[in-house]
C-alpha cells in the first residue's frame, strides 16, 4: 500500500483530526446506524423498508401456488386485513410526520 507522506504538520493534524471523526461516527451509529444512516431521513429509510418488507412478503405468498397456501387463510384475507392497513397506516405516519416537521 503506498503511503502518503505530509511534509506540512497543519494538514496532518487537519487529516488526523477527520480521520478520528470520522471513526467516532462510525462507532455512535451501531449496526442499524450503518444500514439506515444518519439524519432527518433516518425515520422515511425505516419505515421504507418496513413497507417494502410487507410488499415482498405479500407478493410470495400471492404468487405460491395453491396447494401450499395455508387453507385458513386466502389472499383476500392477506390482502384486505394485513397488507391494505399495514400499507395505509405506513402513509398516513409519513404524511403526518411531514406535515408537523413542515409545521402545517
Amino acid at each position: 500500500m503506498n503511503k502518503l507522506e505530509i511534509q506540512d504538520p497543519k494538514v496532518a493534524s487537519k487529516i488526523i483530526a477527520a480521520n478520528q471523526e470520522s471513526e467516532r461516527r462510525k462507532a455512535e451509529l451501531g449496526l442499524l446506524g450503518k444500514f439506515f444512516g444518519s439524519g432527518e431521513n433516518v425515520r422515511l429509510y425505516i419505515v421504507g423498508t418496513i413497507a417494502l418488507g410487507i410488499l415482498l412478503i405479500a407478493l410470495a405468498y400471492t404468487l405460491t401456488p395453491d396447494k401450499y397456501r395455508s387453507p385458513g387463510f386466502a389472499l383476500k384475507d392477506m390482502w384486505t386485513l394485513v397488507v391494505l392497513p399495514v400499507e395505509s397506516t405506513i402513509i398516513g405516519y409519513l404524511i403526518g410526520s411531514r406535515t408537523r416537521d413542515t409545521g402545517g
